[in-house]
């Protein structure tokens, strides 16, 4: 009689603790990146009422008789490989991972969770970090791509090492820190068009002017002269530097280098000098001159203007150069990849999100804010660039729960009814206790 109701009592507790599973699962409906969990029964020991025996020449085999003492929870499972529906946020910053893998997490830049919640946010060091609590996200900074088994650091994407001025609505001063990146000096240059033999203006010379960044950042503007080099050959030119001038219009020291164009006077071709090594001087560094492209040859309509232009950058497009610029906006890659975006119009990586893999992701143990951590059972984190086993990830959008509100009520209904039946099995058994009770002789 007692057994009966210690296998009812363990039968209570079991679907109490289902009920606490799903009880969670609902509460968590609504949790960004949530994974469900489900339960699973066994059964426990059992007395032997009568032990079994082996068959015999005149005798058959006798089945041991056992009496079952109850169940007890045998797992709580995580459903930790069906990705929950995506939420469009249009925030740049969220995150929402393809595949199994997870971001790396870490409260203080040293121990690692795991998390599949990709809400992130910039704090006030310019660290990437989420936007629920503040821990940093690990990843691999600079422009290098992320190599498996790569050590992981907190990733720094706004780096405010440059003092500002600024003045509130009163008029009063303040300073203020910006993330720069440095100008690039322009190195190529190249001039385009046709120097007419019998341009008036070669005379004197004729100025052609190019706009080239110099080492310090800064905008500068080169004045080239073209004359008819002082000679009566209609094929031979000097081109020389007459003057830099600031974005201010000061003039600046200058290095007076002149070099000697020759083209061949049947078909107007450069002979020579066709790659010239410009050291103008200042702020400026050499600067690789393309004169390929000119030509020399008369106008046959009578108007004698010489049409040739100097160009920054090579004829590619390429070292053109660039001044200091501010940050002004970051994006994520579907490889994790942090670009910044700056206001001279040049983007550069400034890190990954690095991902971590796991042989057993069920292994993992659930330690809170959306936080998983590692396990003897889920084996040791891989790390590694997502797109390594063809996930990848969705700026603007954030992974919702999985949780199946349809299949946590219908387990529910049969949890409860599980345990109004065990409650049933205890009420028995006293009524049966009750009758042996009031036997009297």
């Amino acid at each position: 009689m007692m057994r009966s109701l210690w296998s009812a009592v363990s039968g209570l507790q079991t679907h109490q603790l289902e009920m606490d599973v799903i009880g969670n699962n609902i509460a968590n409906v609504n949790t960004t990146s949530y994974k469900s969990q489900a339960t699973g029964f066994q059964d426990v020991l059992y007395q032997t009422i009568k032990t079994g025996a082996a068959g015999t020449a005149t005798k058959g085999s006798v089945n041991a008789d056992q009496i079952g003492l109850g169940a007890k929870m045998g797992s709580i499972n995580i459903n930790i490989t069906k990705a929950g529906s995506a939420q469009t946020t249009y925030n740049p910053l969220d995150l929402m991972i393809t595949g199994d893998s997870f971001f790396i997490i870490s409260p203080d830049s040293t121990t690692l969770n795991y998390s599949r919640d990709g809400g992130f946010t910039i704090d006030a060091e310019g660290d990437l970090v989420t936007q629920n609590n503040g821990y940093y996200v690990m990843g691999t900074m600079g422009d290098g791509d992320i190599t498996e088994g790569a050590a992981v650091t907190k990733l720094r994407v706004m780096d405010r090492q440059t003092e500002r001025q600024g003045y509130d609505a009163q008029g009063n001063p303040y300073t203020y820190m910006v993330d720069t990146m440095p100008g690039s000096a322009t190195t190529a240059s190249y001039m385009k068009g046709n120097i007419d033999s019998d341009d008036p203006t070669l005379k004197e010379g004729k100025i052609v002017m190019i706009e080239a960044y110099g080492t310090d950042g800064e905008a500068y503007t080169i004045k080239f002269k073209i004359d008819d080099a002082g000679d009566d050959d209609i094929g031979t030119f000097n081109l020389s530097v007459d003057a830099i001038l600031d974005k201010q219009g000061n003039r600046q020291p200058v290095n007076k280098q002149t070099f000697l164009l020759n083209y061949d006077k049947h078909d107007g071709k450069l002979l020579t000098n066709q790659m010239i090594n410009l050291n103008a001087g200042g702020n400026l560094a050499t600067i690789s001159l393309d004169m390929s492209n000119t030509s020399n040859y008369a106008s046959s309509m009578g108007n004698h203007q010489s049409t040739i232009y100097a160009y920054k950058g090579d004829t590619k497009g390429l070292n053109k150069g660039y001044p200091e610029g501010e940050l002004t906006g970051i994006s994520v890659t579907d490889n994790g990849s942090i670009y910044g975006k700056y206001s001279n119009g040049e983007t550069i990586k400034k890190g990954q999100i690095a991902v971590a893999m796991f042989n057993n992701a069920m292994g993992l143990e659930k330690v809170g804010d959306n936080l998983y951590a590692e396990s003897l059972n889920s084996g040791a984190a891989m790390i590694q660039d997502i797109t390594q086993n063809g996930g990848y990830m969705q700026s603007g959008v954030l992974e919702a729960s999985n949780v199946d509100l349809a299949k946590e009520f219908t387990d529910m209904i049969t949890t409860q009814r599980g345990f109004q039946a065990n409650s049933r099995v205890i009420t028995t058994s006293d009524e049966l206790l009750q009758v042996l009770k009031g036997l009297k002789r």
